[in-house]
């Protein structure tokens, strides 16, 4: 289940903190790691803070757009270090990705997405995220470096995977998978056919509705739909579009 969930780091300023995030996901067994990025990331700082998991930066994917990364994804944790407007379900770590690892057991793809040491993901970058896990932190001082972030999820998710094993092997309850969900493409697929027919029956005038589309995407998020559901919709409002 490890090998089909991937960190994603946006846009990270230092490339010793790819190297140190490498290091902490290896050392939970994770080492699946995106990176939006249109910097180096192979350097002899990443490489110097990586340890032993320098093998973790050298397989890194780099990609230019959160879209790209989140491709094939099916379910995005979004961390975020504060409440924002517009917000999917927002989670502490333990429940937030036993959400996650429901999916990953359906044999679907799933991202633990970070962003920026200095701010954070973007609204519209959280808006991609299926929901926002915040790590309950000293409200005084609640800043974390990013590898610290990556550090405290990926251990969160080992234990959940350690006690499932647990319960497994003395006959306890196994966690339900959830219904099969959409492919980040196949949202945004969705997502650009309705912005489109908005426009054309009027609905969207970009000079009044700035925001709909944030509003749309945050209230289709919330409904949490299944592959089967949205391909209803998806039909529902292409039948429509046509009459």
């Amino acid at each position: 289940m490890l090998d089909l969930i991937r960190v994603v780091l946006v846009e990270p300023t230092h490339p010793g903190n790819i190297g140190s995030a490498a290091r902490a996901m290896k050392t939970m067994g994770l080492s699946r790691l995106t990176v939006v990025t249109d910097r180096p990331v192979i350097t002899p700082e990443s490489e110097a803070l990586s340890g032993g998991a320098f093998d973790v930066v050298r397989t890194i994917t780099i990609v230019s757009s959160l879209d790209e990364a989140l491709r094939d994804v099916s379910f995005a944790a979004g961390a975020s270090a504060r409440r924002r407007s517009l917000e999917r379900p927002l989670y502490q770590p333990r429940e937030g990705l036993a959400r996650a690892l429901s999916h990953a057991a359906n044999g679907e793809r799933v991202a633990l997405v970070f962003g920026r040491e200095s701010s954070g993901l973007t609204n519209a970058e959280l808006a991609r995220c299926d929901i926002h896990i915040n790590i309950d932190a000293n409200p005084a001082y609640s800043s974390l470096n990013l590898a610290m972030s990556v550090q405290v999820l990926a251990y969160e998710l080992r234990q959940i995977l350690l006690r499932q094993e647990k319960s497994v092997l003395s006959s306890g309850p196994v966690p339900v998978k959830e219904p099969l969900k959409p492919a980040h493409e196949q949202w945004e697929s969705f997502y650009s056919f309705l912005e489109n027919a908005l426009k054309t029956s009027g609905f969207i005038k970009p000079q009044v509705n700035g925001t709909i589309m944030e509003q749309l995407r945050h209230i289709f998020g919330k409904a949490d739909l299944s592959d089967h559901e949205l391909q209803i919709i998806y039909g529902v409002m292409a039948s429509l579009k046509k009459h």
